[in-house]
Order: C-alpha cells, then structure tokens, then sequence
C-alpha cells in the first residue's frame, strides 16, 4: 500500500497560520480602530479593543474640510508651526494634566520621570527615546516641541489623532519645566493608583464632573 505524504498538508497548515500572524500584526482593527499602533501599549480606555468594537462606522468627511468643533488641524498643515505657541491659558492645572497624559501615553516609552529610559522603550525601540532633560528635546520651540508631538518624531508615533490640542499643549508645558520640576511632578502622579489617575484626567479634561 502506498503511503501518502503529510507534507502537503502541514505545508498548508504553515502557510496560513504565517497569513494570521502577519494579518495579526496590521496596525489597528480595520473597520474599527484608527490604525495607529500594532500593538496597544496605551492605558486609556479608548485604545481597549473591546471599547472599539462598540464603536459605531465611521464616515469619512469631505476633502479639505476642517471640524468645527473638536478634531484637529493637522501639523503639516500649520503655518510657521515652529513659531506656533498655545492658544489656551496656562493656569496651575495645566502642567498637572500634562503629567497624568504624559503617565498614561508617554511614560511606557520615555520613562516614568521623563529620563528616556521607559520599558517599552528600551526593550522594543532601536533607537533610545530622549530625555526630556536632553539637549535634543531643551533645544526645541514650543512650536517645534509642539510639532513632534502631534506628527511623530524618529521611531516616535504621531499623536494627533489621540491627543486633544490641549492635551498636546499641556505636554509642551510639562518639557518647559525645569528637570527638578518636571520630576516632582511626575512623581507625584506615578504615587497615584491607574483608575484615580484616570478620573482626575478625565475632570481636567471637562469630560466628567
């Protein structure tokens, strides 16, 4: 009796489980999520594939056309973005919302007192994300440093589409700071459990009471 071959069939098997690893490694969730990361590395609710199944389709607006109310204007499409400076008003909450964003979307990368040395970062990146104390970063106009947070910078993503203006902004007010400053700061926030964090910034953001 002739034996057949299994070859084939694990050759098969091989192939398509090869099509699901690579089609599991496509930015985002077509349909469904914007596409920004491979993987979910952020904390915040609104990147869980869970919350984004739930979403409803999205309708693409049309060409040339800016929201009225909340979206954003691109980067790229700022004029004299690195002469840019914030059109909202600093007050004592600012740098601490800079702080509690920075926790939740910047410190996996960056560290978690702005020192460059963040798990992620370390582990997956090939280049060093900079500190924040850094020549490369101090040397940076608001509107420069505003400018690499919205449209990405190196081997760092962009944020324009996940981070409100204000939140963008804020940020930029948080690299202003002096290191000791900026350190007190973040220490202070890292001190604080992930869902009382994420109330408070969800209040500074005027999304809850």
């Amino acid at each position: 009796m002739r034996h057949r071959s299994h070859r084939p069939m694990w050759m098969i098997m091989a192939a398509m489980l090869a099509v699901v690893l690579l089609a599991a490694c496509k930015p985002g969730d077509p349909g469904r999520s914007i596409g920004a990361y491979p993987i979910d590395i952020f904390q915040e609710m609104h990147y869980n594939q869970s919350y984004k199944a739930q979403e409803p389709p999205r309708f693409m607006p049309p060409l040339e056309s800016y929201p009225r109310t909340g979206g954003f204007i691109a980067v790229a499409d700022i004029e004299d973005v690195a002469n840019a400076t914030s059109p909202y008003p600093v007050d004592s909450t600012t740098v601490r919302r800079a702080a509690l964003v920075f926790a939740q979307n910047c410190s996996m990368c960056h560290g978690l007192t702005s020192e460059g040395n963040g798990t992620v970062g370390i582990k997956f990146a090939i280049v060093q994300p900079p500190s924040f104390s850094s020549d490369r970063i101090t040397s940076l106009s608001p509107g420069e440093a505003y400018a690499s947070i919205g449209g990405g910078s190196g081997f760092m993503p962009a944020f324009e589409g996940l981070l409100s203006e204000e939140d963008r902004w804020a940020l930029v007010e948080l690299i202003n700071q002096t290191a000791e400053g900026r350190r007190a700061e973040l220490d202070a926030v890292n001190g604080i459990d992930e869902i009382t964090r994420t109330g408070e910034l969800l209040q500074l953001r005027g999304i809850v009471e």
